[in-house]
This record gives structure tokens, C-alpha cells and sequence, in this order.
């Protein structure tokens, strides 16, 4: 009895650790809109799990500086589709003029779901939605 308790009590355990592995956004719940496209300089860019994030100041009619950030495909994503750190380090270097196109927030944040950056000095585009990067 002692044994299937114990048994019991860690598949329990088991089990509860590994819900939060079911968390997980929805895009239609987070995002929507028009694309935007965004212009400014790249002052960085997170490679972190579950999604990197690049973050561009960009400078508004106004003459503010705003600093949106881009949530990127996962990891797993980029990888399977040629891109890594050293290639993300050597394309986007950090003060590099780029667009960044992408979904918007549906709260009006400065955050969007980006699907691409160029990076204008060089006419780079990382394309963030599946294509490889060039080679």
C-alpha cells in the first residue's frame, strides 16, 4: 500500500509539473491588424527561448524615440530554418538601421509579432517566418 502510494503521489507530481509545458498564447488572441512596418535602429536582439525578441527605437512624428519590440518564432523555428546565434550576431549587430515588419498588438502596445527585419546597410533580410537566411 505504502509503494502505490508513493507511486501515486510522484506520477501526481509528474503531472503537475508538466502542465505548464501546455501554456502557450494564442497569435489570433494577441495579435491583429494591418501589418506595420517599423524603421529605426536596432539596439537588440534577445535569443532566448520560448521566443527571441528584437527591439528597434524607432522615432515618432512627434520626435520621441519609442522602442518596439518583436516577438519572433521560437527558437526550434529559427534553427530548422538556418538561422543561429553566430549568424543572428554577424546580421544584426546592434545600432544597425533596419524595418521591421510584423503583426501589431491588438492592446495598442509597442509590440508586434515580427515576421521579417532588413537590415538597410546591407539590404540583409531575415526573414523571420520560415525562410532560410542567405548563405
Amino acid at each position: 500500500m505504502k509503494r502505490k502510494l508513493i507511486v501515486l503521489v510522484a506520477a501526481l507530481g509528474v503531472m503537475a509539473a508538466a502542465i505548464p509545458l501546455f501554456a502557450h498564447h494564442s497569435f489570433m488572441a494577441e495579435y491583429g491588424g494591418a501589418a506595420v512596418n517599423l524603421k529605426g535602429k536596432l539596439i537588440k536582439f534577445d535569443w532566448v527561448n520560448p521566443h527571441s525578441w528584437a527591439y528597434v527605437e524607432v522615432t515618432g512624428a512627434d520626435g520621441k524615440k519609442i522602442v518596439w519590440k518583436g516577438e519572433t518564432p521560437p527558437i526550434n523555428v529559427l534553427f530548422r530554418n538556418g538561422w543561429t546565434k553566430p549568424i543572428v550576431e554577424k546580421l544584426v549587430m546592434s545600432g544597425e538601421e533596419v524595418t521591421m515588419t510584423g503583426t501589431p498588438a491588438k492592446d495598442g502596445s509597442n509590440h508586434i509579432f515580427a515576421q521579417n527585419l532588413i537590415i538597410l546597410s546591407t539590404n540583409t533580410r531575415m526573414d523571420l517566418s520560415g525562410t532560410p537566411p542567405p548563405q
